[in-house]
């Protein structure tokens, strides 16, 4: 088994339930953990035998900034959605946190979704 993740990932987009929220972007920041049934990119030094963080990346902003959910939940559960596509990841652990909402205490979630036998 190998983890790739990608931290601190910071996103400007519009989810919330409150009107401002949808038009304002505000900052979300993502940490994003997932975990492939093969270790062989160790062994191959191949990137067709990883995941590519460039694309993990490519993917979770694409999903942040085209949609609009009003649920940080919902955008967490989007974004493992669009991970586990590929069928080598076995397991996804997301968090989301919404850093301008208060003065003091950062609401976010933490999503952790394991892949079915296939996908």
């Amino acid at each position: 088994m190998l983890t790739i993740y990608i931290k601190d990932l910071v996103v400007e987009a519009r989810h919330g339930v409150h009107p401002e929220e949808k038009e304002h972007p505000q900052r979300f920041i993502f940490n994003v953990e997932l975990t492939l049934d093969s270790d062989r990119a160790g062994v191959s030094d191949d990137l067709a035998d990883t995941l590519d963080y460039s694309e993990l990346r490519r993917k979770v902003i694409d999903t942040a900034q085209n949609n609009s959910f009003n649920l940080i939940e919902r955008l967490a559960g989007e974004v493992a959605n669009q991970i586990l596509r590929d069928k080598r990841v076995s397991k996804v652990v997301i968090s989301i946190d919404k850093p301008d909402v208060y003065d003091n205490g950062m609401p976010a979630v933490r999503l952790e979704v394991t892949s079915g036998v296939g996908g």
